[in-house]
């Protein structure tokens, strides 16, 4: 969860990876059915349509109206840059002509179109605004030119213009062959408009995602959940805002309170926590070494500090548990991460201090001689910790946030801190300039190969309308590099979506996996909150199995 989400600068364009040849795309330029004004050019003005609202509840196909034939992937290929083709419906014999709508600006009616294939987003090379630019699948690294409007016409077919550069998609030259081109043009000013511009949409039966696990009780409100299985069997689940719940069953969370039978709390551990909210903390009372940094505290009516994003890693029957504390009032990226022991997942907790600290984008200058080690040369943000041990015993942490990307430091296993601490100078893993953070690395072997998964959410959280999302990347090294199944480095923006917004389940992000076992059988289970369409936009638990292809990447169940 971001301190200051923003954008700063331009956004870098989609790198032409396209499978087209240069000589071929010199050949669809002005030379394309829209570029030339379409088709009959008789008196009159072209229908260009109502701008329209498109379901996110249902994959579906675009049928283009002078070939009849579907939009899909050339080849069905996972590569990024691949170019947009037509085809002709096979049914479940081809998925790559399955499309899905994801929401964005505040409007909603403008969209980043995904393949339910390939989880790639449809866009144009170079970002070109020229007429005869090829369409592409590319990551969704943010780009302008990832933008969509629908336009429906009096026929019920519908124009989908580039909002980058206001062309629309089009058969080139109205091809009634897969080999025809798939690129943008201008519609015509007189006319009845190309019909190769005309796409008809059908939506599917078939959700465009599995709906989430259904959870109930007290403790499902959540953000930033992270989630473990004790030895027992209980499940044990933390989030931002010092929230704590537990589970016997993976359905009914419930907080922990000053008599549940799981994690009760003491008068004096649960604070204000207990007398405002009703629940117990994850850490209380508050660490004294906290004092300062909110002033004055940002919770309970000014009675208690907040924490962000807790991610633990166990060891040895010792829990360590790592968060966020934002400095406040903040006037940038300021804050630092925490770190906090116990032998059981419900605490008491012992402060054992701090791992890493930011000011960075501040316009004021950082406390002189603190604890914290404020520096102003910082350049990332210190919030959302993720730990994790790697296949060689090594201890690692990532964390970061929309600043400068997500960073990864080693950890000293006989404490849990940096092995360098206060450097400077942590590697970057992933980047995205128009936004990433809460980044989560789950090392699994997937047919005898040891692959680091990477998780994370992208776009902007904490809102009704959230166009948050979570993508994956995966290494075979805990420090990268980390690429998407498109190829992609994650630190030029790279990631294949997992789950994004669908009917009530909007903005899913603030991700996390464990390994739950079902019948015996290990199983890996992504675990995120969204912001449920049906009750105003709360943010609530979700919880999926994940599977994996074939080739070893994960997808939700």
């Amino acid at each position: 969860m971001s301190l200051q989400p923003k954008n700063s600068g331009p956004l870098p364009s989609a790198l032409a990876l396209t499978i087209f040849s240069v000589a071929l795309l010199a050949g669809c330029g002005g030379g394309s059915a829209g570029s030339s004004g379409g088709g009959n050019q008789n008196s009159g003005t072209p229908d260009n349509g109502q701008v329209a609202s498109i379901s996110d509840a249902y994959g579906f196909t675009l049928t283009n109206a002078s070939s009849g034939l579907v939009l899909g992937i050339a080849g069905q290929s996972q590569v990024a840059g691949t170019a947009l083709a037509q085809e002709t419906n096979a049914g479940s014999a081809t998925t790559d002509d399955m499309w899905h709508a994801m929401p964005m600006g505040t409007s909603q009616l403008q969209y980043n179109v995904e393949n339910l294939l390939t989880h790639q987003v449809m866009g144009i090379m170079n970002a070109s605004v020229d007429a005869g630019a090829v369409a592409l699948q590319y990551a969704d690294n943010g780009t302008n030119d990832h933008l969509w409007q629908f336009y429906l016409l009096t026929d019920g077919n519908y124009l989908i213009q580039n909002v980058n550069s206001n062309l629309y998609l089009e058969d080139s030259n109205s091809g009634t062959t897969s080999s025809a081109v798939i690129d943008q043009g201008a519609r015509a000013t007189t006319g009845t408009g190309c019909s190769c511009q005309e796409w008809k949409l059908t939506l599917s039966t078939t959700p465009a995602y599995p709906a989430p696990r259904t959870v109930s009780g007290t403790g499902i409100f959540v953000h930033d959940p992270y989630m473990l299985k004790d030895p027992s069997g209980t499940y044990w689940l933390y989030g931002t805002h010092q929230t704590m719940a537990y589970s016997t069953d993976l359905t009914t969370f419930t907080y922990t309170t000053l008599n549940t039978p799981y994690g009760a709390c003491t008068a004096t551990q649960g604070g204000a926590w207990i007398t405002t909210d009703q629940r117990c903390p994850i850490i209380g009372p508050d660490f004294t070494s906290w004092s300062g940094l909110q002033t004055p505290p940002s919770d309970n009516n000014g009675k208690n500090i907040d924490t962000w994003a807790p991610s633990l890693l166990t060891a040895g029957g010792t829990y360590y548990l790592y968060y966020a504390v934002p400095y406040a009032p903040s006037t940038g990226a300021e804050a630092v991460i925490g770190l906090a022991t116990s032998t059981t997942p419900s605490g008491p907790w012992t402060d054992k201090g701090y791992v890493v600290s930011s000011w960075t984008a501040a316009t004021t200058a950082p406390p002189s001689s603190s604890s914290w080690n404020f520096s102003s040369t910082t350049k990332w943000n210190a919030i959302d910790p993720d730990p994790f041990i790697d296949a060689n015993g090594n201890w690692w942490l990532s964390f970061g946030s929309w600043q400068d990307g997500i960073h990864i430091m080693q950890l000293n296993p006989a404490t849990g801190l940096p092995l360098s601490p206060w450097s400077l100078t942590y590697p970057i893993i992933a980047a995205r300039s128009a936004g990433e953070e809460g980044s989560f690395i789950y090392p699994y072997i997937f047919n005898g190969t040891q692959y680091y998964y990477y998780f994370a959410p992208i776009n902007a959280c904490c809102s009704a309308t959230s166009p948050y999302r979570i993508i994956v990347g995966r290494s075979t090294n805990p420090q990268g590099p980390y690429v998407d199944r498109g190829g992609l480095n994650l630190t030029a923006g790279g990631g294949t979506i997992l789950l994004s917004t669908h009917s009530n389940i909007v903005g899913p992000g603030g991700q996390s996996v464990f390994t739950d076992t079902v019948n015996g059988v290990d199983t890996p289970t992504l675990v995120y909150h969204y912001y449920d369409g049906n009750n105003n936009g709360t943010p609530t638990l979700g919880i999926n199995r994940l599977g994996f292809t074939s080739d070893g990447w994960p997808y939700v169940e």
